[in-house]
């Protein structure tokens, strides 16, 4: 009968030979297992070793201890490395435009923070997707320092997108920054989405055409300052036409009260420009020349556009003249008026005086001839090959109807063109015009019309730099809180991209001071504008990411440095105001 399993541990010696003909002397603790009748090897030391044609035992080398586990070296030498040159910019841009700021004095510290965290990750990364923060920020030092994780993230949408004190406070914020009477810029984009929980994700018109319900995103924009100033999003079947009246009421509790909105002609309409009249705005829109009223007024002044005055000072290819006009607007009563006898709904006739403000531009016209010709002429030739005009959609229909003549002979067709009506068509190529209560000079209000289209660049930027293409979330409530630190990210970046063009106007041009004025300087200048001319912002921002700062100290002293920089690094660092921590 074998003898029974005593439990113990045992602790032999053992010689293990070497390849190299060393011998090495090991503490060897083993165990029995009775289940498995195995004997299993606990730990293994090294002890010594016999050295090749020796036979008396050697000391070995004792393993080194790891710092974590040792107190004493632990506590020698602490050191830490950031990547510090890009984050010591955004962080200046924060301060400097106010932003930073415009949250901290809105919300707990905690929630500022992880808002602005997100933000400057947003923008340094040129709009990467968030759950690339969780490895990025170990190296890059943010406002949160706790760390952002996606449960982090995810939740913090949740609750700013609750939080509309937050936002509106913000906007408040930013539209006080705007110091002069405010010129703003209105218009909208749509981000897709593949979401059947987003309720506002519906089928309409979207600007990418990719097929996909959208949300509507609607921007203020001041077009002086380069600065967006608020936004809101609507489900993404409404048109354009009918959102005015809800931010013009935005307007007025964000404190701008007096502001000037330049639209295009998708927010044209005889009741927006009521309402505007009616909220005390001053507006810029662009109207369709196709409208009655408007062609009635290019035709008695078609030979005007022949004189000298008419040319534009800084687009001489167009031409412009200014008509003032008296016209009578609709105000439908919101509320009854007993002496008047008037009841809710009843509708007011009242009178305002308008400037219409018309252009010709004769490369314009070429275009658009050149466009509609070749329109027709596709159209011919596709008819005459077979398509039915009942399986071309309806404004193509109306186009064949109203330009081309068919006729039918049996199998054969012929198409000719309605030369009276292609005449009447090209007879108002190459005009333009804008509207306006307030621009009775015509290339001042050409000039702010043309300031808008920076805001086309913003939603751009938001959509390639700010992660915007995308929903990315489940909820509305959660999306509200996302596009806001969106929209923070989107802040940062137009600032900075301003402070540059501003920064390029002056590189390279004398000021008077000798010291600036010195050949080596200007040639310094001219060089940093190049590279500015040359470099996206991301690009800018990337390049300065390899500026390392290191804090080392111990028990004795302390020292930081910083990676080297170039001559031309440091003096766009010295430009935006910009001194290096250490």
């Amino acid at each position: 009968m074998p003898a029974k399993a005593s439990g113990e541990i045992k602790t032999r010696t053992v010689h293990q030979p070497q390849k190299n003909g060393d011998v090495y002397v090991l503490e060897r603790q083993t165990l029995y297992d009775p289940e498995s009748k195995q004997t299993k090897v606990l730990s293994t030391k090294l002890m010594s070793k016999i050295p090749k044609g020796s036979e008396i035992p050697v000391a070995t080398r004792p393993k080194k201890p790891k710092i974590e586990n040792n107190p004493e070296i632990r506590g020698e030498i602490t050191a830490s490395r950031n990547r510090i040159g890009m984050m010591e910019i955004i962080d200046h841009i924060g301060s400097a435009s106010g932003i930073d700021e415009g949250i901290y004095s809105n919300t707990d510290i905690g929630t500022a923070q992880k808002v602005i965290s997100i933000a400057r990750y947003l923008l340094a990364s040129n709009g990467q997707t968030l759950p690339g923060i969780l490895a990025w920020q170990f190296n890059h030092p943010l406002p949160y320092e706790d760390g952002i994780s996606e449960g982090i993230y995810g939740e913090l949408f949740a609750q700013v997108g609750r939080d509309e004190s937050l936002q509106q406070n913000f906007f408040a914020n930013r539209c006080a920054s705007i110091k002069e009477r405010a010129v703003l810029g209105y218009d909208s984009t749509t981000i897709s989405t593949y979401s059947e929980n987003q309720i506002e994700a519906r089928y309409g018109y979207n600007k990418d055409e990719d097929g996909l319900k959208t949300i509507k995103l609607l921007t203020l924009y001041s077009i002086e300052t380069r600065q967006p100033v608020a936004f809101t999003k609507q489900p993404g079947n409404l048109p354009d036409v009918i959102t005015v009246e809800n931010a013009l009421k935005q307007l007025s509790m964000l404190g701008l009260g007096n502001a000037e909105i330049i639209t295009d002609n998708g927010y044209y309409s005889e009741h927006n420009l009521a309402e505007l009249f009616l909220a005390g705005f001053g507006f810029v829109t662009l109207v369709k020349v196709g409208l009655k009223w408007v062609k009635a007024e290019i035709d008695p002044h078609v030979n005007d556009f022949e004189s000298v005055s008419s040319v534009c000072p800084f687009d001489t290819g167009t031409r412009g003249i200014s008509v003032m006009l008296m016209r009578e607007f609709v105000k439908v009563r919101k509320y009854a008026n007993k002496k008047g006898g008037l009841q809710k709904g009843d509708e007011e006739i009242f009178r305002r005086r308008v400037y219409l403000n018309i252009y010709f531009n004769s490369a314009r016209r070429v275009e658009e001839e050149i466009s509609f010709d070749e329109d027709l002429i596709e159209l011919r030739k596709n008819i005459e090959k077979g398509i039915k005009v009942d399986d071309l959609s309806k404004a193509v229909r109306d186009k064949v109807n109203k330009y081309l003549h068919i006729k039918r002979w049996g199998s054969k067709t012929h198409v000719s063109y309605n030369e009276p009506a292609c005449r009447e068509a090209k007879k108002y190529f190459g005009y333009f015009a804008l509207v306006s209560n307030c621009e009775k000079y015509p290339f001042e209000c050409l000039r702010k019309y043309r300031k808008r289209e920076t805001i086309e660049s913003f939603f751009e930027s938001y959509k390639q730099r700010a992660d915007g293409t995308r929903v990315r979330v489940w909820d509305s409530g959660t999306l509200r809180g996302r596009l806001f630190v969106q929209f923070i990210a989107l802040c940062y970046y137009e600032y900075l991209s301003n402070e540059i063009r501003n920064m390029k106007d002056t590189l390279g041009v004398p000021n008077g001071n000798p010291e600036h004025d010195l050949a080596a300087n200007i040639k310094l200048e001219m060089k940093l504008k190049a590279w500015l001319d040359n470099s996206p912002i991301y690009l800018v921002l990337q390049w300065f990411d390899t500026i390392e700062g290191v804090n080392v100290s111990s028990k004795l002293s302390a020292k930081r440095w910083t990676t080297e920089i170039t001559t031309r690094d440091k003096l766009f660092l010295d430009k935006l105001g910009i001194k290096l921590p250490f």
